[in-house]
């Protein structure tokens, strides 16, 4: 895309200007392209896509002269050599913000058809394959350039590691549920048991009390035994409930 530096100038600030209009919607970053290039009187003469592969130009270098990679430092030497780096700076910490008008996206129309002196495209096999358009047009829709969506990238393959992460803490939950509840289910048995076997000690003694005369040592005891042993029993089903 060939522009003057006078157009570079305003497509800085007219782009921080309207950062409101680049919500991340579908087709939010053309229709608020168009506002732009019509603002710069270039539409028509411009595509969207132009001006956005040209505004990623200016983010990319602009972000490796800021934040160089390790152990190329020196690349923040030459910032300064860049004629639009402080311009830039100033957009990217929103300080340009008030720079210029408010838009309202385009919404109507189509992006320029090539002229006559162009050569048109052939009908026949395709310049880029499928998956290169289909990358070309994500960024287009997505107002963002091949850094940005690499970053989105990752960002999803992170909340995909999360999600698996918590599938398995819900199965280990649900395996903490079957024990708990396999668990239970004993000790509803040892209850019941228990219950049946304070019923047989119960009758014993009532068959002690009411043939006292005739109780024979044995059975005196177990009586003796099972007094004592009654409020333990009652004490641990408490505990265990």
């Amino acid at each position: 895309m060939t522009v003057t530096e006078q157009d570079t100038r305003r497509l800085i600030k007219l782009r921080a200007a309207n950062e409101v209009l680049f919500t991340g919607r579908r087709n939010a970053a053309k229709t608020a392209w168009k506002a732009i290039l019509k603002e710069l009187g270039l539409l028509g003469k411009v595509s969207t896509y132009q001006v956005a592969k040209k505004w990623d130009n200016l983010k990319r270098r602009y972000k490796d002269l800021k934040y160089p990679p390790v152990g190329m430092e020196s690349m923040a030497d030459n910032a300064a050599s860049w004629p639009w780096f402080y311009l830039m700076n100033e957009a990217m910490e929103g300080r340009l913000a008030a720079s210029g008008p408010v838009l309202t996206p385009i919404t109507e129309g189509d992006d320029p058809k090539p002229s006559p002196s162009q050569p048109v495209r052939s009908r026949g096999r395709p310049l880029l394959d499928r998956a290169e358009c289909e990358r070309a047009l994500r960024e287009e829709r997505l107002g963002r350039g091949p850094r940005e969506w690499e970053m989105v990238e990752r960002e999803r393959a992170a909340i995909e590691g999360d999600r698996a992460a918590v599938d398995r803490e819900r199965q280990w939950l649900e395996s903490e549920r079957a024990n708990l509840a396999r668990e239970r289910m004993l000790l509803e048995q040892d209850r019941m048991a228990l219950g049946r076997e304070r019923e047989v000690f119960e009758s014993q003694r009532a068959a002690v009390v009411m043939n006292s005369a005739t109780v024979s040592p044995e059975m005196f005891n177990r009586v003796q035994v099972w007094a004592l042993a009654e409020p333990l029993i009652r004490e641990f089903i408490c505990l265990r409930y």
